[in-house]
């Protein structure tokens, strides 16, 4: 490890701080890969939390009331948007502007130059995550994927599910024998938090699931 230390040394203090922006979120990004990859490929391995519910009761509700259908109309419109501000763009943007941050400190030592090609292209990378999510969002949705079979399923919170409808957030289950991310609500009164086990208990609008806490 005596070239690790040697490169380590010769960053300096601000080249240092740039490092440990980069190597974590480098190393969070190929985790977040090949746990993808590996979820795909074989999707009943892919995340120990989920599973199928037995013995709850299971409301589907699609869209039978006018309430419903002005809820469905305002969860399809944020399930089209582009949501930037996401746990795997803010690791890409870690990521790639903390290398190109000391890409562009080891050869100007320009502290203001550093920070402005990292930031630019830091940013560039949280954009592009934004768009391929959406992009794999959609695959999803051309693959014959019917989001009533997650009915009954476990999934894991990813991004916090807001109380009462207020906004839609995100979880990841395994349907159809593939490991997928999908928009959901919670008629619950709290919100459900990322990490925890929910329920899906029915679908509404183009897709979201409504899931409930199981405890």
């Amino acid at each position: 490890m005596e070239w690790f230390t040697n490169w380590w040394e010769g960053l300096e203090l601000f080249g240092q701080i740039l490092a440990c922006a980069a190597i974590p979120a480098t190393v969070l990004l190929v985790l977040q890969t090949l746990f993808l990859l590996l979820g795909g490929a074989d999707g009943h391995d892919a995340d120990h939390d989920i599973g199928h519910g037995g013995g709850h009761e299971v409301d589907l509700d699609l869209d039978s009331s006018p309430e419903l259908e002005h809820d469905a109309h305002d969860v399809a419109h944020s399930t089209d948007g582009l949501r930037i501000f996401t746990v795997r763009g803010f690791v890409a943007f870690f990521a790639v502007g903390g290398w190109t941050g000391l890409a562009v400190w080891d050869g100007t030592r320009s502290e203001a130059l550093t920070l402005g090609c990292a930031v630019a292209l830091g940013t560039a990378a949280l954009v592009f995550a934004a768009f391929a999510i959406k992009w794999m969002l959609k695959l999803q949705d051309s693959g014959n994927i019917d989001p009533r079979n997650a009915i009954a399923s476990m999934a894991t919170v990813y991004i916090p599910i807001p109380p009462a409808r207020a906004e839609s957030g995100r979880v990841t289950l395994l349907l159809q024998e593939r490991y997928v991310e999908m928009e959901a609500v919670t008629d619950s009164e709290r919100t459900l938090k990322t990490g925890e086990t929910v329920q899906v208990v029915g679908v509404v609008g183009k897709g979201t699931l409504i899931t409930r806490p199981i405890k």
